[in-house]
């Protein structure tokens, strides 16, 4: 008997000791937050996911009465910000703010990671669809997409397209393009959309795939061609440029998403109260203004319906990808 007590004592020591912390932790997730929130971000300063994030950043803030901090994590292709959120504590004040590289395109051209999106990170909101456009050099005979095809159709492998790496929306609409239109292109690397906006203005690279908010100045000073959009909807910076539907490829979409996300394991109460700040911040007037003149269309989805749009999402880029 002396046996079976002292055995027992730390047994219920230990369901004791889980039991406080189950209810610490559910009152964390019932006065969250209490504190500042960290957004990491996976881009620089000044760029557009940066500057997107901010607007979305400084209505949290008000919606969730605490502030929402910037945090700017650059590096290995945006894969170095996805990592530090996922092995954060699942507790809401390490939130991330991603695009599709890191999420989707990263995990399947990348041998190894050091995070499994489905194992490590919960979706909390889409927050908007970035638009992008084909462009082109102003030298060339083509005029819109079907035209570009056309000619990479007739001469294989001499048309060029300029894109920013492995992993990166940029590239994986040259693959798209390759298999839907039955074409060989010329895939020249940059290290940023900048320095590939240069040399199609300077006629060393015929088309590319670039932010509208990018090519916008650009198309009005008369420097590059506006092609086609980037997805199957005409951009709304751009509405006289035909849609990929329109140029016979409705499976075509190389617009980029941006969305939020937490660590797995994080209270379901703590997803549910970012999830509708969220959705509510995109929802208010300026807020969707200023996105939507940022080339972008505010979404602000659930959690479920975010988890829908990766999976389908993923499978469209494994289908271009492998």
């Amino acid at each position: 008997m002396m046996k079976s007590s002292l055995t027992a004592t730390p047994w219920r020591q230990c369901v004791a000791a889980f039991s406080i912390a189950a209810c610490v932790f559910a009152a964390s997730a019932q006065t969250y937050p209490d504190r500042p929130i960290q957004m990491a971000v996976s881009y620089a300063v000044g760029g557009g996911t940066d500057v997107v994030a901010r607007v979305v950043a400084a209505e949290l803030s008000k919606q969730l009465g605490q502030s929402v901090i910037v945090e700017n994590r650059v590096g290995a292709g945006g894969t170095l910000a996805v990592s530090y959120v996922a092995k954060s504590q699942p507790n809401g004040y390490n939130i991330g703010w991603f695009t599709g590289g890191p999420i989707i395109l990263a995990p399947i051209t990348e041998a190894t990671l050091p995070y499994d999106v489905a194992r490590d990170l919960i979706p909390v909101s889409q927050v908007q669809v970035t638009d992008q456009v084909m462009v082109g050099r102003l030298g060339m005979k083509a005029s819109n997409i079907a035209e570009v095809l056309a000619m990479a159709k007739a001469n294989p492998g001499a048309v060029t397209m300029g894109h920013t790496g492995i992993g990166t929306a940029q590239l994986l609409a040259a693959l798209m393009l390759e298999k839907m239109g039955g074409v060989s292109l010329n895939k020249i690397p940059y290290k940023g959309e900048a320095p590939m906006l240069n040399d199609i203005m300077g006629e060393r690279v015929d088309v590319g795939l670039v932010t509208a908010t990018s090519a916008d100045p650009l198309v009005k000073a008369g420097r590059i061609r506006i092609l086609s959009s980037g997805g199957p909807k005409r951009s709304h910076l751009f509405p006289q440029a035909q849609s990929m539907v329109e140029a016979g490829f409705p499976l075509f979409d190389a617009n980029s998403h941006m969305g939020i996300y937490v660590p797995t394991g994080t209270p379901p109460e703590i997803v549910r109260k970012l999830h509708q700040a969220t959705a509510e911040a995109v929802r208010v007037p300026q807020v969707r203004e200023r996105l939507q003149a940022m080339g972008g269309s505010p979404v602000g989805s659930s959690p479920q319906e975010f988890a829908a749009f990766l999976k389908v999402d993923r499978e469209r880029a494994e289908r271009m990808l492998k």
